[in-house]
């Protein structure tokens, strides 16, 4: 049996040894917080995109919200949309109100909404200071999902790349925060048998992203089931994978008791720990 852990974006530049080595140590903590210890021959591979993403970014001459403002970069509207509408159901998920935004605005009050890059920039600062959000770079995170979601040459290489380790017997498929978004698109597109799929901080369930993930949202044809874990407090995951939020058949498994201890509690050595996301794993390799 074999599990396929899926990373999220902000990998850049990291040694892939060592970050399947922390995937790994963090998992191992999960299963003995559970009593659990790794099958005997269990294979544990993690495909790393996260140079890629940076030099396909790069390539494309993708802006951040500060670049836009700033440096009049250029950007599209369509860009504007996504990070503005995401952004702002940030702040709402995180109980920031309009108010506080517009402390943070420089420009005509009637201009305000998701079209205007400043209005965008002022939800982006006002996340930055609640603190709420941690180390996590928003302005980046939204660039890179926008990226993905809408480029497909993006979308192509990145899922060719993890698809390459997901051949074979069937597996365990764990993706985290952005990593959950790449691996519900890839198991929606191939045909590999998965026992279990199991998403961790995952955005799936906010609108912006929601609104261009492929019509109608089903449960992947091969993938016996699905365990989705949050933590409330987590800046990402607002909702849980459920029947309002993200309605499957059958419906997804949701679990919201995670304490992720990181700073921003969307970490993955925070949600890996957690004895019942470990077990679940554990349950879906079938020992």
């Amino acid at each position: 049996m074999r599990i396929v852990f899926i990373h999220g974006r902000s990998q850049g530049g990291k040694d892939p040894v060592a970050l399947r080595k922390e995937w790994e140590d963090s998992f191992d903590e999960g299963l003995a917080n559970c009593g659990l210890q790794r099958p005997a021959g269990l294979e544990i591979r993690l495909p790393f995109y996260g140079d890629l993403v940076d030099d396909l970014v790069a390539q494309l001459e993708a802006p951040l919200v500060a670049d836009v403002v700033e440096r009049g970069a250029d950007a599209d509207d369509d860009e504007a949309e996504f990070r503005g509408e995401f952004l702002a159901e940030l702040a709402e998920g995180n109980r920031i109100a309009a108010d506080e935004i517009a402390q943070n605005y420089e420009g005509d009050v009637t201009e305000r909404g998701p079209l205007n890059w400043r209005w965008v920039r002022a939800i982006m600062k006002t996340l930055d200071k609640s603190k709420k959000l941690g180390s996590l770079a928003i302005d980046s995170f939204t660039r890179d999902v926008y990226v993905y979601l809408t480029k497909e040459v993006v979308r192509r290489r990145i899922l060719d790349l993890v698809e390459r380790d997901l051949g074979g017997s069937p597996c365990v498929v764990v993706g985290h925060s952005l990593g959950s978004v790449v691996g519900y698109d890839l198991l929606r597109r191939s045909n590999h048998q998965v026992a279990r799929y199991v998403t961790l901080g995952s955005p799936l369930a906010v609108r912006a992203v929601k609104r261009r993930l492929q019509a109608p949202l089903v449960m992947p044809a091969k993938t016996t089931s699905w365990y989705n874990a949050l933590d409330r407090q987590d800046p990402v995951s607002l909702y849980p994978l459920d029947a309002e939020n993200f309605g499957l058949q059958p419906p997804i498994v949701n679990y919201s008791g995670v304490d992720n201890p990181t700073d921003n509690q969307h970490g993955i050595v925070g949600y890996l720990p957690d004895r019942w996301v470990a077990a679940a794993i554990h349950g879906g390799l079938g020992v």
